[in-house]
């Protein structure tokens, strides 16, 4: 029976088979596209599965690491002022006299009530006490006890049931551990020794103080998440004491490795483990301060909760998109068939460079307007191709223009100095040192027009420059100097002054009083040049100053017709470019007072300027 069934599956596999076979082509490459369909749709829904198990196991973790540090955090802050805001009740005045009270034998019992109710209302005073606790009882240092217990009535202790569990704490707590946190049973208890400075300056014990801490303190609160919460969650204390333990119901002997480091790792890690025959993501923590243990304890099957309900549902969508996209893929491919015939015939008349056929679409879909956008990127070559000629042509032309009208810098100095040495023997001296200036003007234009430069070098150039303007304008102005020696050394980019003095000698002196002064001052202060150029001329009018302001803003140079061609604003947009936020510049000006203008320059080289500077200085 066996053989004959794997005969007959043998047979119609092969019919099968050779009926795909001899198919035509759209058969067989419907059924290649189905069976990659169910293959990558099986690959594809393993993968999901996989990939999401390990997401929320991911997540599960980072979350309860993370949201356990939160919870380490709150509860040292709860613990903390628990504590505290007990020592301020024992501190209270009230407490104080019921610390002090009379010995038991000459209390009446109206006397013990007032005591009782004393104690009663101060405990109310504090909400968190009231919030935390299920009763309190104290002691007095004459052993008298006082309780208040807020449960239900039921459940309530009596006077009796209060001296016993004070006989039982009392020891519990020294001089050198006055506080204690004590589990009894299912009972949490916060036990503190009172005390205070007696005779001889010695500290005294005056009672005792016992809390019975309800198992709210140790509730999540706003904490809880999905993952983490107050069901799987265990708290210890610092000597692995079980406080609360909701769900897992661990002995603790059990709990105690987690307690602990592990693996060299301490504080808060996660690990898998399997507990009472499940498994758990176990994240165990220890808080910093008081060194108490909390547990996470992640039931493994809650983490793949989500993903078993999803997993199907991405599988079928999975399979279901496949199955549409084969469909579709399909039938685009016949439609798109003929056109991609007609792409693939003009691409490859154009990687022999032949732009010019033009290819008719068979059918004037999408494809189709793309083949027409094809023959109008081929015209367009064809036209950036030749534009391309052109002006490379033109290029050519104007750089034989630019060779023809280049004059050799050599030659203006060669022609310059023979007309000095020529004025030296003429006997014109003054020909001869303009000559001299302008022959440095140029040396110094040419050689330094992009450079990082000392600003000693920069006034040597101003000073050939004035020089040169008071041979044109006589008396008309003259520049004063007041440039300190560390300044002189402070490296600066070139060409920084000639515009504000340019400016200030045609703009802003009355030429036809030989009353102008022109004052270069510069120091450095706190790493930075403070350069100050400054007239008494005519000032800028606040019209042109707001348009000068305006344009540094909006970083826009101004044409300029002086003798470097550039401007206030060009110069104070280069200094921004080449000093970047560091720099910074101040203009004043009032009208028939003059114009100031300083510049504040942060000490910065380029790194390939700096040996150029060396030499130089």
């Amino acid at each position: 029976m066996g053989n004959a069934l794997i005969e007959k599956i043998q047979f119609y596999f092969l019919y099968i088979w050779k009926r795909i076979r001899d198919s035509k082509i759209r058969t067989k490459l419907t059924v290649y596209l189905v069976l990659v369909a169910l293959i990558c749709s099986g690959i594809i829904g393993d993968i999901s599965y996989m990939t999401m198990k390990d997401s929320l196991i991911a997540t599960a973790r980072e979350s309860a690491i993370s949201l356990l540090k939160q919870v380490g955090i709150r509860m040292e802050e709860r613990i903390r002022e628990f504590q505290d805001i007990s020592y301020s009740f024992a501190c209270r005045q009230e407490i104080y006299e019921l610390l002090d009270d009379e010995e038991d034998m000459e209390m009446n019992q109206w006397e013990y009530a007032m005591n009782q109710a004393a104690l009663t209302s101060t405990f109310f005073q504090f909400n968190m006490l009231h919030n935390y606790s299920d009763f309190v009882i104290m002691e007095s240092k004459h052993a008298n006890i006082y309780y208040y217990d807020q449960k239900e009535k039921r459940e309530k202790i009596t006077s009796v049931d209060a001296s016993k569990i004070m006989d039982r704490l009392r020891g519990c707590v020294t001089e050198t551990a006055p506080i204690r946190w004590i589990q009894e049973g299912d009972q949490i208890y916060f036990v503190r020794r009172l005390v205070r400075l007696g005779e001889g300056g010695k500290m005294q014990t005056s009672g005792t103080l016992v809390f019975a801490v309800s198992g709210a303190f140790f509730e999540l609160k706003e904490d809880e998440t999905r993952y983490v919460s107050n069901e799987n969650i265990i708290v210890a204390g610092e000597d692995g004491a079980i406080y609360k333990n909701n769900r897992i119901g661990m002995e603790e002997e059990a709990l105690q490795r987690y307690f602990s480091y592990q693996d060299g790792k301490y504080y808060i890690y996660a690990t898998m483990q399997e507990i009472g025959g499940e498994k758990y993501l176990v994240v165990p923590m220890r808080t910093i301060r008081f060194k108490w243990n909390i547990l996470c304890c992640i039931p493994y099957g809650s983490i793949l909760e989500e993903a078993n309900k999803v997993i199907p549902k991405i599988f079928v969508t999975t399979i279901s998109l496949l199955a549409v996209c084969l469909l579709i893929g399909f039938g685009l491919y016949r439609m798109l068939r003929k056109n991609l015939k007609v792409i693939e015939q003009g691409m490859r008349q154009y990687e022999t460079g032949d732009y010019t056929s033009r290819l008719s679409p068979a059918v004037y879909d999408e494809i189709g307007m793309l083949i027409l956008q094809f023959n109008h990127m081929g015209l367009k070559i064809n036209e950036l191709n030749e534009l391309t000629r052109k002006e490379e042509e033109e290029k050519e032309q104007l750089r034989y223009q630019v060779m023809e009208a280049q004059i050799n810098p050599h030659f203006l100095y060669n022609t310059l100095s023979s007309l000095k040495w020529l004025a030296y023997e003429k006997g014109e001296e003054e020909i001869a040192k303009l000559a001299d200036a302008i022959i440095r003007l140029l040396r110094f234009t040419v050689k330094n027009a992009s450079r990082i430069i000392l600003l000693k070098e920069e006034l040597e150039y101003i000073r050939h420059y004035s020089y040169i303007q008071q041979t044109r304008y006589g008396d008309a102005f003259h520049v004063e100097f007041g440039v300190t020696g560390e300044a002189e050394q402070f490296p600066v980019t070139g060409f920084i002054l000639q515009p504000f003095v340019e400016n200030s000698i045609l703009h802003g002196l009355d030429i036809a009083k030989p009353e102008g002064v022109i004052w270069i001052k510069g120091e450095v202060a706190d790493g930075k040049l403070l350069l100050t150029v400054s007239d008494n001329g005519s000032g800028i009018p606040s019209e042109k100053l707001m348009d000068i302001q305006k344009k540094i803003e909006e970083k826009k140079s101004e044409k300029y017709s002086g003798f470097n061609g550039i401007g206030i604003t060009s110069i104070i947009l280069r200094l921004k470019m080449v000093y970047g936020e560091d720099f910074r510049y101040r203009i004043e000006s009032e009208p028939e007072s003059g114009t100031s203008i300083t510049l504040i320059i942060p000490e910065r080289i380029p790194e390939n300027e700096e040996e150029s500077i060396n030499r130089r200085g």
